[in-house]
């Protein structure tokens, strides 16, 4: 064999890197079904658009973790929800040894944006001690 055949047996080949493709995750499954539209004292949820219609005409969009959240509280009506079982529902996260504020953050953004007073909230109750509770059916 010549020496220039040699050459080009030796030279190494440009490994080309796999193409990969990220896609949004799937719905997740623990989410309970939910009618798309969920009447509140001052307005809607109108989880279709992820936003939350006022009767003032006013509009907050929700973010998908919002959305999420307030899904998971209101198709467990009636009912105190712990943070435990939020993290493990809509987070998809192992509560135990895991020490976090970003349920209370989640709560307080939402109710800015449901126009819910903490001190005489009307749509999500603080249940203290077990986590949150969504107004019962009759209040809305």
């Amino acid at each position: 064999m010549s020496t220039q055949a040699l050459q080009i047996l030796q030279e190494p080949r440009a490994v080309q890197p796999p193409i990969v493709t990220v896609l949004p995750p799937p719905m997740p499954p623990s989410l309970p079904a939910l009618r798309n539209i969920v009447n509140l004292p001052n307005g809607v949820v109108d989880f279709d658009r992820s936003e939350i219609r006022h009767h003032t005409g006013e509009r907050d969009e929700l973010s998908v973790r919002e959305a999420e959240l307030l899904r998971y509280l209101a198709a467990n009506t009636d009912r105190a929800v712990s943070r435990d079982e939020i993290l493990q529902h809509v987070w998809h996260l192992d509560p135990r040894r895991l020490v976090t504020r970003t349920i209370d953050m989640h709560i307080a953004n939402l109710r800015d944006k449901l126009r819910d007073v903490p001190g005489d909230p009307k749509v999500i109750f603080t249940v203290r001690g077990c986590g949150y509770k969504f107004a019962p059916r009759d209040a809305r």
